[in-house]
């Protein structure tokens, strides 16, 4: 994903030149506009731009940074010293200064992409997930049965770890809403109805199989892979 404001510099250069070298690339021009395009998709790689014209790129990276298993690049007219370190000590993997050649940001992405290769030594399948489901990564990939891989936010990776360890029994709301936030009365309930939602639109948009995340009214959800 591409959030650039630049419309002639993101969608005549940055997204189609992206594209021709082989990647998925979509594009937005604000902070919201990307936060509503995540209710839709996941991404695995972002460019972001410093200047946008609601929020900053800074912080639209601390955001990203909490999705957990992405990759991000800053890209700016901004190249001085302070800049750099605060971008990437707030959690860029790289920092580009415009102008740049989609040459160049493509190979910055795709070198970015081989530090996030996970070693088989940082592959780790949850305790009870089985015969097919799985997750990975510590938690922050899950694997469907044909191998479409998910990357999963920090809420999504802790409700399905919960879901998982308790080998197919329904965990209760309550227990949930603490496990996501340490104290239930600091997490609205239907925020969790809405985690639930959003992600079983975005595994069967992304994997195109059915999550077998189930609700049991009046109990909570359980998990049968």
């Amino acid at each position: 994903m591409v959030v650039e404001d630049d419309d002639e510099l993101r969608d005549r250069i940055l997204v189609p030149g992206l594209r021709g070298e082989g990647f998925d690339a979509d594009g937005v021009d604000s902070a919201m506009a990307l936060y509503r395009a995540l209710n839709l998709r996941s991404y695995g790689m972002f460019v972001v731009d410093i200047g946008l014209p609601d929020e900053s790129g800074f912080a639209v990276v601390r955001h990203l940074r909490e999705l957990g298993g992405v990759g991000i690049v800053m890209l700016t007219g901004r190249a001085d010293e302070e800049d750099r370190v605060r971008g990437l000590d707030g959690g860029a993997d790289a920092y580009l200064a415009k102008p740049i050649g989609v040459n160049v940001l493509a190979a910055t992405l795709r070198s970015v992409l081989r530090r996030m290769a996970p070693d088989a030594s940082t592959v780790e399948p949850a305790p009870h997930a089985s015969s097919g489901w799985r997750l990975e990564q510590q938690g922050w990939q899950l694997v469907s049965p044909s191998g479409s891989q998910v990357a999963l936010s920090k809420g999504e990776r802790l409700l399905l770890t919960l879901l998982a360890d308790s080998a197919g029994t329904a965990v209760e709301k309550e227990t949930i809403l603490q496990h996501l936030c340490g104290n239930d009365d600091d997490f609205d309930p239907h925020r969790l109805e809405m985690l639930v939602h959003r992600l079983r639109r975005k595994v069967q948009t992304l994997a195109g199989e059915e999550l077998p995340l189930v609700t049991v009214r009046g109990v909570g959800h359980l998990f049968l892979p």
